[in-house]
């Protein structure tokens, strides 16, 4: 996130990383966020839109599966905010 968010109580970024991959020829970025009083995890990764072969896409989901996925957006700005409001409306 960018240096000037702060993260609600509890929640700490823990990975935030892009890969290049050779084969297709493209990075990949995950970013992974950790609540350390109950262990819940929201990640971000850079995933191929469903039956699409040209179209990427950033997937936010929580490893909680009462949460599941939160959404599929196209750039890493809005999946980093719909991650920040999710971190800021369960902050237990």
């Amino acid at each position: 996130m960018p240096e000037s968010v702060v993260l609600p109580d509890g929640w700490e970024q823990t990975l935030d990383r892009s890969n290049f991959d050779s084969f297709m020829d493209r990075e990949y970025t995950t970013v992974a966020f950790v609540h350390s009083p109950t262990g819940r995890k929201v990640i971000i990764n850079d995933v191929q839109e469903p039956n699409s072969f040209g179209g990427w896409g950033y997937l936010i989901h929580v490893t909680d599966p009462e949460y599941g996925e939160l959404g599929l957006v196209e750039d890493l700005q809005t999946a980093r905010e719909i991650a920040h409001e999710f971190m800021e409306e369960h902050p237990n």
